[in-house]
């Protein structure tokens, strides 16, 4: 068997050489930036007014682990590429790995493979960990700050929902959702009965969902014969559980990846704005491919440094590289979110841009 080959003597050290410092490089960054956060809300607590709340700032920290960890962790996967390489340029490693017939695509396949394992393992494991603690996070926060910016407003005259059922269907606008209270503000109901079309319309001055229904106070009819009617209060059947409704606004952080497609799914079906939770979900499936393409990247960039002196340029490439990945990432994800671009290609085109461009320069690296 090969050392190249899976699992190969040398496929496995290298791995564990990038796994090493790759590693380190997220630890590293997460600490710093926990510290910066659990400063910055120390000095934001200290400011408030009226302030006799008990703030354990290490256990929110703690809780905002993982949420910190998914920000830094293309950064820090660049950093630890970049290093490792560097230290295999040290060493010469890498070197007389290529020198014992190996290609550069066998040569980097240990460390592709750890690139690949790491998004993987922080899709399966820590996003469902820390879909949990952000949110437990965010209800500290309402707690302490008393804010809370779960009211949804859809468009800027209103929210609308829809509310699908067997034999008709519920189209209703509200002025203001109060996803917390399962309540809609000066809400009209328009009912239409399949397949007849539009049957009536209603108007409340309050909408709330129960476990029965949506009851409406104060409610008043129009048929489609013009005459009104004062029915008081009314109860309406509905397909909307109290839980999806509290749960419609939440950030896609919060939603852990195996129930997202099911959770966007339920907010299509209502008529409520999915895009950023479907953008977040592909960029989730795409984690691994990006981290493979960054890693492709620091490789290139890194193996062609052999001055071993240039410590600066190697910073000022790593630098420049992060900046690129962040404001394309962000570009796209901007472009998603108005609907310029699908969310299959705001959440994939960063992975799929960067493997590319990372293989491309690879392979002139390989035939110079």
């Amino acid at each position: 068997m090969s050392n190249m080959s899976v699992f190969g003597l040398l496929f496995r050290y290298f791995a564990k050489q990038h796994l090493a410092w790759t590693s380190l490089c997220i630890f590293s960054l997460t600490v710093v930036v926990s510290i910066i956060q659990t400063v910055e809300l120390v000095r934001r607590v200290s400011v408030l007014k009226n302030n006799t709340i008990d703030v354990n700032f290490f256990l929110l920290s703690l809780m905002n682990l993982p949420t910190v960890m998914d920000v830094v962790l293309p950064f820090a996967m660049l950093s630890g590429s970049m290093l490792c390489f560097s230290s295999f340029n040290r060493t010469n490693e890498f070197v007389v790995a290529r020198g014992m017939g190996t290609s550069i695509w066998s040569a980097l396949s240990p460390l592709l493979a750890s690139a690949f394992c790491v998004g993987l393992f922080f899709v399966m494991a820590i996003n469902p960990i820390g879909s949990f603690t952000s949110k437990q996070y965010d209800k500290q926060m309402v707690t302490i700050f008393g804010t809370d910016d779960r009211n949804l407003s859809v468009t800027a005259e209103g929210i609308w929902l829809r509310d699908r059922q067997e034999d008709r269907q519920l189209i209703i606008h509200g002025e203001s959702l109060d996803a917390k209270n399962i309540s809609i503000i000066n809400p009209v109901v328009y009912l239409f009965e399949e397949p007849d079309g539009l049957e009536a319309r209603l108007r409340g001055s309050v909408m709330l969902l129960t476990d029965t229904g949506w009851l409406i106070e104060n409610a008043i009819a129009w048929d489609n014969n013009g005459s009104i009617k004062d029915l008081g209060t009314i109860m309406l059947g509905t397909n909307i559980g109290t839980l999806d409704i509290e749960r419609s606004t939440e950030p896609p952080h919060t939603i852990p990846i195996y129930t997202l497609p099911s959770f966007i799914q339920m907010l299509e079906s209502a008529g409520l704005p999915a895009i950023n939770h479907s953008i977040h979900f592909h960029q989730l499936l795409a984690l691994p491919i990006l981290m493979v393409g960054i890693t492709m990247l620091a490789a290139r960039f890194t193996l062609s440094n052999v001055n071993r002196g240039k410590r600066m340029q190697l910073f000022t490439r790593g630098v420049l590289i992060a900046t690129a990945i962040f404001v394309y990432g962000y570009f796209l994800q901007i472009l998603g979110a108005t609907y310029k671009v699908p969310a299959f290609i705001a959440g994939w085109a960063p992975a799929i841009t960067f493997m590319l461009a990372g293989a491309t320069l690879l392979a002139r690296l390989d035939e110079s």
